[in-house]
């Protein structure tokens, strides 16, 4: 009885322990995979779901296809999404119970695996946060790992199938399921071990490395994935090694209290921690030297192989250690089950022990409960200026477009999915770094933030036309062009800023920074009000800038009481450089001296 009772004990930990997050909300990532599934139409689900080439944020069909289901079931129910994350670790907490169990022949090895790997908060990120793949993508990975036992144990053709539908699950899950064949071939070369030729490990393996590879050429037909590889790259550097080492401080030294949102240190560990971990890998070396163990060369294969794909990128994150570190609650749970066995007549000591691991347990849900307390305060402040909207806005026009200048919340996975939980698919949000079209709306409006952060509203006016001269697209000389701009409104009323959006376009690498002045100037010619400053309030310096990449900035000119009533305003526009104050001339026209302005017309105040 004890030992099919095990699973509900199990299952119980996990749910009591992970409560809290029910307090936690959405953040981020969330935000965004739950508003690209609802925005997709079901007549154009699949492609949307299983076509590399329309990602935009990895190639992972099966999460896709989970907030596509989800979307449509939960709404804006965040508890329902936290509720999904937990189930799957659970289900991954039952898995790692059964395959100890099986591969050991030993239950309390199985279930004492199971307890650590439940218990252990380093990974909270991985859980607590809706969006992050890896619990999804643990299940079919264990389960492709079980049903490839069953078909080293029986050899037979159901077995090896269902091992290669969960690979195919886990490949469709993240990146990180190209290991699995691997795996296997571990599993079955250093621990079942059965002769067999190179003929027939070629026609065990051939299928499997097809379906990896050919999923690795649609991984890389995507996108995301193209960009993620050009930005960090992949070959080995002293940097992957700092970083494999950092990871493996968060291995052997998995409780405490963790973050629920990772925020990506640079270094985990300290002297002690160090220390520590030079020990635990001396020892554990040692007696896989003294032993010839191959089970712990094939858990320490598992480990690394599962971390090696996450070591490019030049940080840490604590979700990444949620597959891995199986291995160290394997190696916790064996040495828990030798421990029962040596000391099960000292009553005593069995009593303690059990005190223990129930110390551990509660240790864990009072870390995992703080650590949530404090992101779901992170993600209360972040929903602060969509709230701030919401209360002013009951309602929008259909095709509404709300463009964000220097947002304190990100707009992608964040302000957009928010607008959209709420609003549904008629709002459209953007930021200050994307085109915006103003006027391909039926409504929009421009907001930026006073210096108290408040979001302040500016309308957009439908119908507002203006006179550029010289026409554009028209470069400078330096490497730059002015490509298009677009105006917030013409009509200027005093108190409300005209919002002036740039499209500019980098030829080459620019040798210096320049700042951008803005002069809104009278019928006369007469200077009123201006703004000078390098883009995007200085953080964003032309030097910085991509070659050959649009670029877009956004700049607020300021109508103030004292500016006079009256027609025919004009913005005056050029550059100059920040080290000399020297403006920079236009290309000359043909027929036409060179200048070193350019002038959009006509504006008028009102009251």
């Amino acid at each position: 009885m004890k030992i099919w009772g095990a699973p509900f004990v199990l299952v119980a930990l996990v749910l009591i322990t992970y409560q809290p997050s029910f307090r936690m909300g959405l953040y981020l990532d969330d935000y965004y995979n739950i508003e690209r599934a609802g925005r997709i139409e079901e007549s154009d689900a699949l492609r949307q779901i299983f076509d590399p080439r329309a990602q935009t944020l990895w190639y992972r069909p099966l999460q896709g296809l989970q907030f596509f289901i989800a979307v449509r079931l939960f709404g804006a129910n965040a508890n329902a999404y936290h509720l999904l994350n937990i189930t799957y670790h659970a289900i991954n907490v039952l898995l790692v119970y059964a395959l100890a169990w099986r591969m050991s022949q030993k239950w309390l090895l199985g279930l004492a695996s199971a307890f650590f790997y439940a218990t252990f908060t380093v990974y909270i990120s991985g859980v607590n946060w809706a969006a992050i793949v890896e619990p999804l993508l643990s299940v079919p990975y264990l389960l492709s790992i079980w049903f490839w036992w069953s078909y080293l144990a029986k050899a037979k053709r159901r077995d090896y199938t269902l091992a290669l539908v969960t690979l195919i699950l886990a490949l469709m899950a993240k990146q990180t399921a190209v290991t699995i064949p691997i795996v296997f071939f571990l599993l079955d070369r250093f621990i079942v071990r059965q002769p067999l030729g190179v003929v027939a490990l070629v026609r065990r393996y051939a299928l499997l490395v097809f379906v990896t590879l050919f999923f690795v050429f649609l991984q890389y037909s995507a996108q995301s994935t193209y960009t993620f590889a050009g930005t960090f790259g992949w070959k080995p550097t002293p940097e992957m090694a700092r970083i494999f080492w950092e990871y493996l401080v968060l291995l052997f030294v998995p409780w405490g209290a963790f973050p629920s949102i990772d925020l990506n240190p640079p270094h985990v560990g300290d002297a002690w921690s160090y220390a520590w971990v030079v020990m635990v890998l001396s020892l554990l070396i040692v007696f896989g030297v003294l032993k010839r163990s191959r089970a712990l060369f094939v858990l320490a294969m598992f480990t690394s192989l599962t971390l090696l794909p996450v070591l490019p990128f030049p940080f840490l994150e604590h979700r990444y250690v949620y597959l891995p570190i199986i291995s160290v609650a394997v190696i916790l749970g064996w040495l828990w089950q030798r421990t029962h066995a040596t000391w099960s007549q000292y009553r005593r000591a069995i009593v303690a022990a059990s005190f223990a691991l129930a110390l551990i347990a509660f240790g864990n849900g009072l870390a995992l409960n703080d650590s949530v307390a404090t992101a779901a305060e992170w993600a209360r402040q972040l929903r602060v200026p969509y709230r701030d909207i919401e209360r002013q806005n009951p309602a929008f026009p259909p095709d509404t477009l709300l463009y964000f200048i220097d947002p304190i919340t990100p707009t992608e996975g964040g302000l957009s999915g928010m607008f959209f939980l709420r609003y549904g698919k008629g709002v459209t949000v953007r930021n200050w770094t994307q085109y915006a079209g103003l006027r391909e709306h039926n409504a929009a409006w421009v907001y930026y933030f006073d210096e108290q952060r408040r979001p302040q509203k500016i309308n957009v006016e439908k119908n507002a036309t203006t006179i550029v001269a010289p026409a554009l697209p028209i470069d400078f000389q330096i490497p730059l062009r002015l490509e298009g701009y677009e105006v917030s409104h013409i009509t200027l009323k005093r108190g409300m800023p005209l919002a002036l959006i740039f499209y500019w376009r980098a030829l080459d690498d620019i040798p210096q920074d320049y700042s951008v002045f803005v002069h809104l100037v009278d019928r006369n010619g007469t200077l009123v009000k201006q703004s000078d400053g390098q883009p995007r309030k200085g953080r964003a310096p032309m030097t910085t800038w991509t070659p050959r990449r649009s670029f877009t900035d956004v700049v607020l000119i300021p109508i103030d009481a004292d500016v006079s009533v009256g027609e025919n305003y004009q913005l005056v526009i050029g550059i100059y450089a920040v080290r000399t104050g020297m403006r920079v001339l236009l290309q000359d026209a043909p027929g036409q001296p060179p200048g070193d302005s350019i002038t959009i017309s006509s504006f008028r105040v009102v009251e």
